[in-house]
């Protein structure tokens, strides 16, 4: 019998209270599986990256080993997608002409020109912390004009992605529609205390900042507690819900950029509109066009966890890499950014990443 939300609040508060690129200690990893037999996701994958090709493998090659090679004052950087454009000519003319349209002064213009061109030109090894100011006032500027056209859609992966991440980490059991009927909870409105909505959705790989970890954490916990007393409804139930903040932080926009200048995580940030149109585009490829969703419902492989709190970060730590190019992407193209082939393929990666997480976290709890 499913516990009511009174005992659930209960028990977490009590619990609260009392291969891309891999960090080399984790408390989560591939490297600890015995059984890597390609399945049909990874199948899929080699098969895009025989389509890219030797040139495109490489250009993700140097994609990969220049956000390795970042200064941490880059990493941390307010609006570090408007910085990467350095690396790019077309997106660089883009920012460029987004700040003719802005209504100030030919000379504010011209300062902000100026600015931004200086940041291009030292970037990546040359900045500080003092270039932080001049990113946090241009950076919603560059932003607000680029999708001024554009609302709000939602922030959140998508109900059927949390479902979905969740039912296929359930490996057949006759449990999983628990886990599935859960796993979107977290995103209604009044599951969580006021001024946690956002940041318990979040973990900033590069400031450690966000509630996502300690929140995975305790239902996982709390799901262990059922499984031992026999209460297999409501293990998967709190597996759910779990498993929704490992899966958020394997969205590139749940693991970097919401946090301001000095650290502090900032709502407003994490529901920009270049947040809300990249769900939308997740959302909208999720069972067709890309589909997303097959790499979920098709993965057989897992990463053992043994921490869920380390996990989300471990799995944070992937997604944020991925950030930079696809703020970009969203920023100079929000109509079209979805048919550039890396937006895709970073997506799936992370996707097919998350996918993995799951299955660990499920077997940590059940196990």
């Amino acid at each position: 019998m499913i516990k009511n939300k009174m005992e659930i609040g209960i028990l977490i508060l009590a619990m609260l209270v009392g291969m891309a690129l891999i960090p080399p200690a984790m408390a989560s990893t591939e490297e600890q599986q015995t059984n890597l037999t390609k399945d049909p996701v990874q199948l899929k994958i080699e098969a895009l990256e025989a389509e890219m090709g030797e040139e495109g493998m490489k250009e993700v090659a140097d994609y990969l080993e220049l956000q390795a090679s970042l200064p941490d004052v880059v990493k941390q950087m307010p609006y570090s997608g408007l910085a990467f454009a350095a690396t790019d000519p077309e997106s660089q003319a883009i920012k460029m002409g987004y700040i003719d349209n802005f209504d100030v002064s030919k000379k504010e213009k011209k300062r902000y020109k100026a600015g931004l061109q200086d940041i291009w030109d030292r970037y990546p090894n040359n900045i500080t912390t003092d270039d932080y100011a001049f990113m946090s006032e241009l950076g919603p500027m560059i932003e607000e004009e680029a999708l001024k056209e554009y609302l709000v859609v939602g922030v959140r992966w998508y109900a059927n992605s949390h479902q979905d991440f969740a039912y296929y980490a359930c490996d057949g059991s006759a449990y999983a529609s628990y886990a599935e009927d859960a796993a979107d909870d977290p995103d209604v409105s009044g599951f969580e205390l006021p001024g946690y909505r956002y940041y318990n959705h979040y973990w900033d790989a590069y400031w450690h900042v966000g509630g996502a970890p300690g929140c995975c954490d305790a239902y996982a916990g709390g799901a262990q507690i059922w499984a031992d007393n026999g209460r297999m409804a409501d293990a998967h139930h709190d597996f759910g819900i779990s498993s929704h903040y490992l899966s958020d932080a394997g969205n590139p926009f749940h693991s970097k950029g919401a946090v301001d200048q000095v650290g502090n995580f900032v709502a407003n940030l994490f529901t920009s509109n270049n947040h809300d149109l990249y769900e939308q585009y997740i959302s909208n490829n999720w069972g067709s066009g890309a589909n997303f969703g097959s790499y979920v419902s098709s993965n057989t492989q897992s990463i053992t966890v043994t921490d869920p709190e380390q996990a989300v970060k471990d799995n944070a730590d992937y997604s944020a890499q991925y950030y930079d190019y696809i703020w970009d992407k969203v920023n100079n193209h929000p109509d079209t950014f979805g048919s550039y082939f890396y937006v895709q393929y970073y997506t799936l990666l992370c996707v097919q990443k998350t996918a993995k997480y799951n299955h660990g976290l499920y077997d940590y709890i059940m196990t």
